[in-house]
């Protein structure tokens, strides 16, 4: 009995192997353990983290300062993918272990104005969101006024589309004449521009990148 019992110990399996792990351009070896419950050799698990940040000077830091403690200065095995909601980073994609997701921040300025981008907005609400609007307005107060001036009293009829204003961009300055006709019976007349122009940056953390975008009203 005995000598059948030593016989197993000599034959029983390693504890401990060296085994290859494959990954997408080339292999590694690993070391694998014997899980007796699973009774099956097992490889120790990665640390693995994917972080999230939302300005593109962040995402650009964390690259950096993963390769730098990566010792791997020549981005070997890395991959970078930029799209216009941000993008993603790899820092091994070989076997996949490190990674960070970068998901763009949209600026207070163009969130508010894709908020009534394309949509029918009463005369209050145009107000507000101008409001809202000013630091990326040039001639903010002088529209303001303009637009302030829209009256509810009576009766209107639009007279013609376009007036031009005299300017130096005529198309900038082109709007609507509205005459305004009175409970005492007198009218008036108004021209309210039907374009203005706003600049401002799209994404949080680059307000040194700015887009002219007209707005039509």
């Amino acid at each position: 009995m005995l000598s059948k019992l030593f016989d197993r110990f000599d034959k029983k399996r390693d504890v401990i192997i060296e085994v290859t792990d494959y990954g997408v351009y080339s292999s590694r070896k690993l070391e694998a353990i014997y899980n007796d419950s699973d009774k099956c050799y097992r490889t120790k698990s990665w640390a693995t983290r994917c972080l999230k940040v939302s300005t593109v000077d962040s995402f650009v830091d964390f690259i950096a300062e993963e390769f730098k403690r990566a010792r791997n200065e020549t981005g070997n095995n890395a991959t970078v993918v930029i799209n216009r909601h941000g993008g993603n980073f790899n820092g091994n994609d070989n076997f996949e272990n490190i990674g960070c997701n970068y998901e763009r921040s949209l600026t207070t300025g163009w969130i508010e104005l894709n908020r009534v981008a394309n949509t029918k907005i009463n005369h209050e609400t145009l107000l507000t969101t101008l409001q809202k609007l000013r630091p990326y307005i040039e001639n903010f107060e002088d529209l303001y006024l303009t637009l302030l001036d829209i009256r509810s009293i009576g009766r209107s009829e639009m007279i013609s589309n376009p007036v031009f204003v005299p300017g130096d961009d005529m198309i900038a300055n082109s709007g609507y004449k509205i005459t305004y006709k009175l409970q005492s019976g007198t009218q008036e007349d108004v021209t309210l521009p039907n374009r203005f122009e706003v600049i401002l940056p799209y994404s949080r953390g680059r307000q040194d990148v700015c887009y002219r975008v007209p707005v039509e009203l």
